[in-house]
């Protein structure tokens, strides 16, 4: 998929690497991006940081709760409204919060699974669309466990799967909408969680150099890793049981 002049929306946006993906889509031709962030005073901060350095209304800001279902879809249809359509999505609202479960899913799996559906109905070709990409945010605790992060690691996995299920030819053939997903690093230190580790993300840059790659050429349902700031890589997972007879009518279908 070619980046130049398209449409594109960011959540969790405001910093960290919502913030340099959002700059790094602009450094490679989009025409203009949707910051949505909870964070009001610091995601107007990065749309003025952002059409300083790229032009005037490059990027545009929009207050939002990812957790609040009619706020996540009134500031959706707005932004959508505002860059005139869209075609490139990047779900990366993301919290670690072991003592709260409840929002950590919330955050981490629920509005990712509401954006994801968003994104589809302004995409999708069976209704007018001209298909595009979602990339979900993960991390590598969605592909093993950790004991010191078990509620972050549980909806590390939901979004892989998630991705893993709406990515299947039965949901692609109809919509024409890639469902890649990005699994970040994380490194361990010391002096933050009870069980005395803490995670700290590696360096973002990588981590959005990796992201436009697998724009433009990752296929659909692929799960692309960054680690140690090398060049993206992709892996294969394996299904831990084989397809029932009833299934493998299903996947010919």
């Amino acid at each position: 998929m070619q980046i130049k002049e398209k449409r594109a929306i960011v959540t969790g946006a405001a910093s960290d690497l919502g913030l340099t993906i959002s700059r790094e889509l602009l450094r490679n031709g989009v025409a203009a991006v949707a910051l949505i962030d909870i964070r009001e005073s610091a995601g107007m901060h990065a749309m003025d940081s952002l059409n300083a350095e790229f032009g005037r209304n490059r990027a545009v800001f929009f207050h939002c709760d990812v957790t609040n279902n009619s706020e996540f879809d009134d500031a959706f249809k707005r932004a959508v409204t505002t860059l005139g359509g869209l075609e490139i999505l990047i779900n990366n609202a993301g919290v670690i919060n072991e003592s709260d479960f409840s929002k950590a899913i919330d955050v981490n799996v629920t509005s990712v699974i509401r954006g994801t559906l968003l994104g589809i109905q302004q995409m999708q070709k069976d209704a007018g669309g001209k298909g595009g990409v979602i990339v979900n945010i993960s991390s590598v605790a969605g592909l093993h466990s950790l004991s010191q992060l078990p509620v972050y690691s549980a909806t590390k996995h939901a979004v892989v799967s998630f991705s893993r299920s709406f990515a299947q030819p039965y949901h692609y053939q109809r919509t024409g909408v890639r469902i890649i997903v990005l699994c970040r690093e994380l490194t361990q230190s010391s002096n933050d969680l009870p069980e005395g580790h803490r995670y700290q993300s590696q360096k973002v840059d990588s981590v959005a150099h990796g992201l436009i790659y697998a724009i433009r050429c990752a296929q659909n349902g692929s799960i692309w890793i960054s680690e140690d700031r090398k060049p993206v890589y992709e892996i294969q997972l394996s299904d831990s049981l084989p397809l029932k007879p009833d299934e493998y009518s299903a996947e010919e279908n």
